[in-house]
Parts: structure tokens; sequence; C-alpha cells
């Protein structure tokens, strides 16, 4: 018979918190390339603390980046359903949180990005996003806000794109990234003169 693991100590389970709390920030800022020293610096604490409670920097990732994707998949679940009386409002503030969730965390607009990349729980709830995204734009289409070319597809080539521009912008133009958004929904809600390549699996 297993013994029941026991619950962490009041100043264990704070250290805990800290530590999550603060490799969010971290991860956010730095993204992948960070390490459990720059991690432990910033929650307040020896490396040591952090290996006792994690045992390594992709088990600490995992549990910061599973929470953030579950919090995605729920907002994207949200923009659907919200999509069933407001299209073209969902579908404009869906895109442009999107694009916020990529400017503001590094680790996981790389994460997101890379197909086959985190933990199982990860790409369960990335895959609950996708499947929520192909309804948000079904309806989106179907109630004529956006073009009637548009592919869920160009959803993921915006998210390239954006990943791009952050890179070369993000210290010099933070906000590049809310007017690049703001030009593509007008390209994604008015058709141009002529066809556009087809649409291709990413």
């Amino acid at each position: 018979m297993a013994i029941p693991a026991r619950p962490l100590r009041a100043d264990a389970e704070r250290n805990r918190q800290a530590i999550i709390c603060a490799a969010g920030s971290v991860l956010a800022e730095k993204g992948c390339e960070t390490t459990l020293e720059q991690i432990a610096e910033a929650a307040g604490v020896g490396v040591g603390t952090v290996y006792r409670r994690f045992a390594s920097l992709e088990a600490l990732m995992a549990v910061v980046l599973e929470e953030k994707m579950r919090r995605y998949a729920e907002r994207t679940e949200q923009a659907a359903e919200q999509a069933l009386t407001a299209p073209g409002e969902a579908f404009d503030d869906y895109v442009m949180f999107m694009l916020e969730q990529q400017a503001t965390d590094a680790a996981f607009s790389d994460v997101l990005l890379s197909p086959g990349e985190g933990t199982e729980l990860f790409v369960a709830e990335k895959t609950r996003a996708f499947r929520a995204s192909l309804v948000l734009v079904a309806r989106a289409k179907d109630a004529g806000a956006v073009r009637a070319d548009f592919d869920c597809t160009d959803l993921h080539l915006l998210q390239h794109a954006a990943r791009g521009l952050l890179r070369g912008t993000q210290r010099s133009a933070p906000l590049a990234w809310k007017r690049f958004g703001e030009y593509m929904l007008q390209a994604f809600r008015h058709a141009g003169d002529a066809p556009l390549t087809p649409p291709s699996r990413i």
C-alpha cells in the first residue's frame, strides 16, 4: 500500500509558490534559455531550494507552462462561445489576446509555436485551444465577420510573423505588435482584388 505524500510545511509551500511565480516572470522575459540560478535569484531563495522542489528546469517549466496553456485554452473556448452572439468582436478580441500572450511571455510563445514541445498535459491543452479556434473561425466566417477565404491556418501564420516581429522590436518598439495586429485584422475582414495562394498546413 502506497504511503500518501505528506503536505509541504507552510514555509516550504511558500517557497514553492515563490519559485513558481518567479519562474513565470523570468521565463516570460527571457524565454526558454533561462537557468534555475536566475529563477532562484528572482525568487529570493538558494538554487538548492529550487532543486528540492523541482528536479530540473524542465520540470519547473512544465508547471508554469501547463497552467498558462490551460488558461489560454479556456480563453479560446470563451471566444468561440462569444462568437455565437458577437462573432466580429469575439474574433477581433481573440486575435489581439493571442498576440498579447506572445508579446508578454517569450517562453510560452516559443513552446506554443514548436510542434511536439511541452508535456502531455500541455499538448492536450494546446489541442483543446486549437479545436476551439476552429469553431471561432467557422462562426466568424459564417457571420461574414472575416473574409470568405480566411483559413484557420492564417492564425498560425500570424503567430509566426508576430514572433519574428517581437524579436526585432520588443526593446525598441514594445507596442509594435498591437499596430501589426490591427493591420492584420483589417486585412482579415476585407477581401482583396486577386485570389490568395492556397493555405498551407504548417
